[in-house]
């Protein structure tokens, strides 16, 4: 074997070992890209983040520095129920919209960041299916207003 040959052969284990590891990540950060669903509120569509599941939904939107105009986080609940959100490590205001299982906006409340210990706890009196999260402004999204793009997500 040539010297040319042995150099090449030193290199083609931890090449190939590299490349099965970049490929391997590629696979891996692609299945933490969160699910997402277009909603529609009035005219204007939105793409939104799912929290299904209780560990996505116990960290929402936490540490995020912003939020997309037309984007947010839906948490979406097995059950209706006196679902619960708080602020902590939330470090922007939200415009927080709690939805009943008809896909009708029940409560709405602005939450400004979590700036004491413990945190408070914001929730609704009616039963809610979802509870939307979307950047602080007006959407235009009263209570009695309907959300478009929730019925494929209905349990």
């Amino acid at each position: 074997m040539s010297h040319y040959d042995s150099v090449i052969a030193q290199f083609r284990k931890p090449v190939a070992i590299a490349v099965i590891l970049l490929l391997a990540g590629a696979a891996f950060s692609a299945n933490l890209r969160p699910a997402t669903q277009r909603i529609e509120i009035g005219n204007e569509v939105y793409e939104v983040e799912l929290a299904i599941t209780p560990e996505e939904r116990g960290r929402g939107l936490m540490y995020r520095q912003s939020i997309d105009p037309r984007g947010g986080m839906l948490l979406v609940y097995r059950n209706p129920g006196n679902h619960r959100i708080w602020m902590k490590n939330v470090p922007i205001p939200l415009r927080v919209y709690w939805i009943d299982s008809n896909a009708e906006v029940i409560g709405v409340q602005r939450l400004e960041p979590c700036r004491s210990d413990p945190c408070p706890v914001y929730a609704v009196e009616k039963p809610s299916l979802y509870v939307l999260e979307l950047a602080d402004r007006d959407h235009g999204l009263l209570p009695g207003d309907r959300i478009r793009g929730l019925d494929s997500l209905s349990p």
